[in-house]
C-alpha cells in the first residue's frame, strides 16, 4: 500500500506538469486517495505530505497560493483559494472546507459585479488538527497546537494551544501536554 501510494504521488506530479497546472510537492509524497488542483495559481506541498480520501486544492486566480507544510496529512479536504491559503508543518486536516473568499458577495446588491466580495488569508499553524466537517472561512488564523472540533464554523483568529468549539467556533478549552 505504501509503495502504490509514492507511485501515485509521483504519478501526480508528473500529471499536473503535463497539464500545466502550478503545483510542486516534495520528496515523500504520498496518495492513497485522489487529488484534484484545478485553476491558474500555484500549489505548494512540503516534503513528506500524505493525502487520505478526495482532496481538492483549487485556486481561483493567477496570484493565488496554497502552500502546505512538510510531514502534513490531508482527508478529505477542500479548498477554494483567491489569495493564500496556508497549512502548517505537522497538520492533521480531515475532511473539511478552507476557503479564502466568500466567493459571492453578501451585500444587498449581491447581483451587481460591482458588488464587494470578502477575501482574506487563512493561515494555520504548525501541529493544527481540524477535524470533519469543520469550515474555516476568510481571515481565519489557528494558532500551532490547537484542535479545531467536528462541525466547528471558524472565523477570526485563535490563540495557540486551544481546543476550538462551535458555530459560531469559540475556545472551548486548552489542549493538554
Amino acid at each position: 500500500m505504501f509503495i502504490l501510494a509514492t507511485t501515485k504521488g509521483h504519478y501526480y506530479k508528473l500529471l499536473y506538469r503535463v497539464l500545466g497546472r502550478r503545483f510542486t510537492a516534495g520528496p515523500g509524497f504520498r496518495v492513497f486517495g485522489s487529488l484534484s488542483i484545478k485553476g491558474p495559481g500555484r500549489v505548494e506541498f512540503g516534503k513528506n505530505v500524505t493525502v487520505w480520501q478526495h482532496v481538492t486544492p483549487w485556486t481561483h486566480s493567477v496570484d493565488a497560493l496554497i502552500t502546505v507544510g512538510d510531514n502534513t496529512r490531508l482527508a478529505g479536504v477542500r479548498m477554494g483559494c483567491v489569495d493564500v491559503i496556508e497549512i502548517g508543518q505537522d497538520c492533521i486536516v480531515a475532511d473539511c472546507r478552507i476557503m479564502d473568499s466568500d466567493f459571492h458577495s453578501t451585500a444587498v446588491n449581491r447581483h451587481s459585479p460591482d458588488a464587494p466580495v470578502r477575501c482574506a488569508p487563512v493561515r494555520l499553524g504548525r501541529n493544527v488538527w481540524v477535524a470533519a466537517a469543520a469550515g474555516v472561512l476568510p481571515g481565519t488564523t489557528i494558532g500551532e497546537n490547537s484542535v479545531v472540533s467536528f462541525g466547528s464554523v471558524c472565523s477570526g483568529s485563535f490563540p495557540p494551544n486551544v481546543i476550538v468549539v462551535g458555530n459560531p467556533a469559540r475556545i472551548a478549552g486548552k489542549v493538554t501536554d
